[in-house]
């Protein structure tokens, strides 16, 4: 019995030491919970702001290199084409105005092709059902005459058999 007490007060002991423990940890993270948080929140807008830095960067290097060396490889204008929009908005620079315009346009213009290209498969499927309805009763004629045609000589030939056996 007193074995059973001892064990039953250390565990309430014990029990009591792990709550504390528990319940100072639990204060612990929520206190530095928010820093976290924000740390996590500042490093991700600091990553960000570098992306668009880096952005900004390339942009002016290849627009200067374009300017100053005539380098006109295609690959290069089309990242171009491709920074200009995702730059910050730069209305002084008459070939930042130019990019952004060309790529719009080129946006609409890709646009227009994908519908008409649409409108031309959708009127070449009508065409070919249509094609296929109207030319169907002409072929079922054509079928029940040859049909006809067939069981006529049919009928002739077996007359001729039943003449000839008389």
């Amino acid at each position: 019995m007193a074995a059973l007490l001892r064990h039953g007060a250390a565990r309430r002991l014990g029990g009591s030491m792990v709550q504390r423990a528990q319940a100072a940890f639990a204060e612990e993270r929520r206190r530095l919970g928010p820093r976290l948080i924000h740390t996590e929140e500042q490093a991700q807008e600091e990553i960000t702001r570098k992306i668009q830095q880096k952005k900004e960067e390339l942009y002016d290097v290849i627009s200067m290199a374009q300017q100053s060396f005539w380098t006109s490889s295609s690959s290069n204008k089309r990242l171009l084409e491709h920074l200009a929009v995702q730059v910050n908005p730069r209305p002084e620079d008459p070939k930042w105005r130019r990019l952004c315009f060309s790529r719009r346009a080129k946006a609409v213009l890709d646009t227009v092709g994908y519908v008409a290209a649409t409108g031309v498969v959708a009127s070449v499927a009508v065409n070919v059902v249509v094609y296929f309805i109207k030319s169907y009763p002409k072929d079922r004629d054509a079928a029940r005459a040859m049909i006809r045609e067939e069981m006529r000589e049919a009928r002739e030939a077996k007359t001729r058999s039943g003449l000839k056996e008389h």
